[in-house]
Parts: C-alpha cells; structure tokens; sequence
C-alpha cells in the first residue's frame, strides 16, 4: 500500500499550488476502506464457521470458491478506486505503480505447515490494519486544503480626468478636403 502513501504526498503537494481540495479525494479513500471492512467481514464469518479443511496447497480449498469469488470482486473494486486515488495526484500519478491491493485475497498458496484457518486468520489482522491505515489516510487527505491565494492589492480606479471646456475640432487638412472633393466629383454624373 506504499502506493497509496505515495499518492498522499503527491496530493499535498498539488493541494499547496491550489490544484487539489482534500475533502473530495478523501471520499475515495473511505471508499477503498468500505471495501476492506466488506473484505474483513468475509474472512471474519469464515472464521466464524470455518467448515471442512481444505488441502494444504491453497486458502481458496479451505474458505471456499463463493468467499474467494467474492474477495476478488472487493479487490477489483479497491483497484479501480486505488487509480482514481492516485489520479487526484496530478501530474505525479504517472509515477505511482499499483504494488498490492488493500484488499487481502484469498488467491494464496499455504505455507509449510500452516493450515486455512491459521492462514484466514493472518488476513483478517493484515485486512483489519490496512483499513485503520485506509481510515488514517483519508483522514490526511480529508485535512489537505487548497493553498489560499495570496490577496491581490486592489489598486484604486484610475479618476478620469474631465475634457477642458474650451477643446475646439481640429479642421481637417487641406489636402484631404481638396482630394475627397475631386473624388466625388468623379463619381458624380455628368451633365448634357
């Protein structure tokens, strides 16, 4: 989840030239945590009523194809709104790299010795912080605000200065009266 860390940062620093407000992105990270929470209630009611033992391969055999299928949909869901998180960060979100979901699948293998339901276990504590870290981050974002601009010193309106009362027209020059009289009487018609 570093990339969501990353992200964090890349918007406190649009937030700072004014290009980002804190309260619209942190909406997307509760998002991502409301998936998390549905993540962890899936593995907290498998925990639950835990069923018949699986193989000693993989999670998926011992929760079951429905809860796996449903932990992966969270994920899709989560990633898509990972993106949309990170797109918030502006210019610097070609740099941000998807590393994990914050959502813990059930698309794991077992390790050596360990059973699924010590294995559901560790997702559910993983699951259960990376939505306190979820809740903490949108927290952050939702305290970004945009950089105020600075004040602009008003300047006072410039007093238009009223025309003096003794301001006569200029007469036009004497060749433009002389040339505009011989082009009218060019076009005007001739007599017979």
């Amino acid at each position: 989840m570093q990339i969501l860390d990353q992200a964090v940062e890349a918007i406190r620093k649009q937030a700072g030239k004014g290009r980002v407000d804190g309260t619209r992105v942190a909406a997307t990270f509760e998002a991502i945590a409301a998936c998390g929470e549905e993540a962890a209630r899936i593995w907290q009611g498998y925990l639950n009523s835990p069923g018949a033992a699986g193989d000693k391969y993989t999670i998926v055999s011992w929760i079951g194809g429905e809860r796996a299928k449903q932990l992966h949909e969270l994920t899709l869901k989560a990633d898509v709104l990972v993106k949309q998180a990170c797109a918030a960060a502006g210019d610097q979100a070609r740099f941000l790299v998807l590393d994990e979901s914050p959502v813990m699948n059930a698309y794991r293998g077992l390790k050596e010795g360990e059973t699924g339901t010590q294995a559901a276990q560790a997702m559910l504590a993983q699951q259960q912080a990376n939505n306190k870290h979820l809740r903490a981050l949108a927290d952050n974002v939702r305290a970004i605000r945009p950089a105020a601009k600075a004040p602009t010193a008003k300047k006072p309106a410039a007093k238009k200065k009223p025309a003096p009362k003794s301001a006569k027209k200029k007469p036009a020059p004497k060749k433009a009266v002389k040339k505009a009289a011989r082009k009218a009487a060019r076009k005007a018609p001739k007599k017979k």
